[in-house]
């Protein structure tokens, strides 16, 4: 039987990730050897392990599997460690398809795959920003619920966060307690729209939100800029008070930075409860919404 607890040690990491995984694992390594060892969930945000630069769509190569060097390296480090690692969204190979993954590695360093990202980034933000994230990815169609400690935590990926209507099934029909929302936000649309979307899910959802970002410039190993991510990363308490905010690409300028210090929070079931009791917006909606299954 799990465990119900109170409060939920928990830290998020913001990344720079490059289209190196070893490089990338590395980091990821660094930021756990700096982990409060009570933190029982490290959030990493998508394409943690990998994130493409080149324009082409993702070679099926490049997607990770159970034997990948890299996972193999982190399910051994979060047995060792006590510690849950969420992976935000990596290329992830899936009976000859590759999705957008939210793959967690349990304490016990086994793998759960959550979450394959619905809503799949296909716009045109002007010349040069045009970005078809259906050309490498195939579409989940899941929707799935984590437990941690009795904690229930549901994911949505990045352009998910434009949809309320998946975190409100969430909340009426799964109760969950925490939303985690891995993403790498382009500059243009991330100063405007990322902060505020997802303050609005933690209010109207009445639940924490765990937004773990890729942030700054990403280069290839010639030190060529050839990405950009806006992304600070956020954590926003069930009434939709930031707890703990990182910096965004606009702090970086031409910042060769690629490593950052993980960001530690607890939360505290009491938030949730204060709030439902406060304002019962379940109990108040008079439309309830079903999400279509097919």
């Amino acid at each position: 039987m799990i465990p119900h607890l109170e409060s939920l040690s928990v830290a998020l990491l913001p990344m720079t990730s490059i289209d190196d995984a070893d490089t990338n694992l590395q980091f990821i390594l660094n930021a756990i050897y700096k982990l409060d060892p009570k933190t029982r969930l490290l959030c990493l945000p998508e394409n943690s392990l990998y994130l493409k630069l080149e324009k082409d769509p993702l070679k099926k190569e490049r997607a990770f599997t159970k034997d990948s060097s890299q996972i193999k390296a982190l399910q051994k480090i979060a047995k060792e460690r006590n510690l849950n690692i969420h992976m935000g969204g990596i290329p992830w190979l899936i009976k000859d398809k590759v999705y957008n993954e939210a793959l967690l590695i349990t304490d016990q360093g086994e793998i759960k795959e959550t979450y394959e990202k619905m809503h799949l980034f296909d716009v045109n933000l002007g010349p040069g920003l045009e970005v078809c994230e259906s050309a490498s990815f195939s579409r989940g169609q899941r929707l799935t619920v984590i437990e941690i400690d009795g904690w229930r935590l549901a994911t949505c990926i990045c352009y998910d966060v434009r949809f309320p209507e998946l975190f409100v099934h969430y909340m009426e029909n799964e109760k969950v307690d925490a939303f985690i929302v891995p993403a790498a936000f382009t500059t243009k649309t991330g100063e405007l729209h990322w902060k505020a979307l997802l303050q609005a899910r933690a209010i109207e959802t009445q639940a924490y939100v765990l937004a773990a970002a890729q942030v700054g410039y990403h280069r290839d190993k010639a030190q060529t800029q050839l990405r950009k991510s806006w992304g600070q990363s956020l954590i926003f308490n069930p009434w939709g008070k930031v707890l703990k905010e990182s910096a965004s690409y606009e702090a970086f300028l031409d910042s060769h930075l690629t490593e950052h210090d993980p960001m530690p929070t607890v939360l505290e079931r009491a938030e949730i409860d204060s709030y439902h009791q406060s304002v019962p917006v379940s109990s108040h909606r008079y439309y309830k919404m079903e999400l279509v299954k097919k």
